[in-house]
């Protein structure tokens, strides 16, 4: 588990500058939420363990400990894509036999999005509802698409965006990571360019701020002051679960 963190790396690569952040909130005593910087790669990574479930907090870190152990064997980026897609996949496995709660019966999971980024190619990897934004052109766009019963009713057209948030569901995922044997893993690639600014974060922010409170931190400068904007934000609110973020700067 890990406890309520702040931490800036500047130049790690290259031309990506990055900040993060986690921190329990202001209501629950566990911080279930776990998050990595790769110490060699451009790997960027967010894990929010399900809460209310046993051992979710496990889960979370088990993600980040394992994926933070990732070294490529391949140097072209279909392959170094295709090694972390398959570490997940082990991941999963792993969770979903795991014996860390007594109850043969209790769930064990956890959300994931990661990012990895090479030769101005960002690769998303999700599952669950932590998300990935996009602000470029002083516009916020939502790259990820929420694995939750929610956004399937949305998607039918039974509930607005707006009626979405506020319904006693919203927190009900269809899809995570440890629940089942196979795991439906959606990817998402596109070219990101100098100015962009990458968002990973858990429900826990998104729940507290709004697309526009989300923008007026990430029209600051530097990541280190976005992301204390941001948590200091979510923290002002009810902060009623874990939050974590990270902050990605394109020079």
């Amino acid at each position: 588990m890990l406890e309520d963190i702040t931490q800036t790396d500047y130049n790690r690569f290259d031309t990506l500058e990055n900040a993060y952040r986690t921190h329990t909130g202001n209501v629950r005593a566990l911080n279930e939420d776990a998050l990595m910087v790769h110490k060699e790669y451009p790997l960027f990574v967010i894990a929010d363990g399900m809460g209310g479930h046993s051992a979710g907090d496990r889960a979370s870190q088990y993600i980040v400990d394992q994926l933070a152990r990732l070294h490529f064997s391949q140097q072209d980026l279909s392959s170094r894509i295709a090694e972390i897609e398959q570490s997940i996949r082990a991941i999963n496995k792993a969770i979903n036999n795991s014996q860390w709660v007594a109850d043969p019966s209790a769930i064990v999971g956890s959300t994931l999005v990661a990012v990895y980024i090479e030769d101005n190619i960002c690769t998303c990897f999700w599952i669950g509802d932590s998300r990935l934004y996009i602000y470029r052109d002083q516009r916020l766009y939502q790259i990820t698409r929420d694995h939750s019963m929610v956004q399937d009713m949305v998607d039918k057209g039974l509930l607005s965006q707006e009626e979405a948030a506020n319904h006693p569901s919203h927190n009900v995922l269809t899809r995570a990571v440890g629940v089942d044997a196979r795991i439906n893993i959606d990817i998402n690639q596109f070219e990101i360019k100098s100015g962009d600014k990458l968002l990973l974060c858990s429900d826990g922010l998104y729940n507290e701020l709004d697309n526009k409170n989300i923008i007026e931190s990430l029209k600051k400068d530097h990541t280190e002051n976005i992301a204390e904007d941001l948590l200091q934000g979510v923290l002002s609110r009810n902060a009623a679960d874990n939050v974590s973020l990270i902050v990605i700067n394109k020079h």
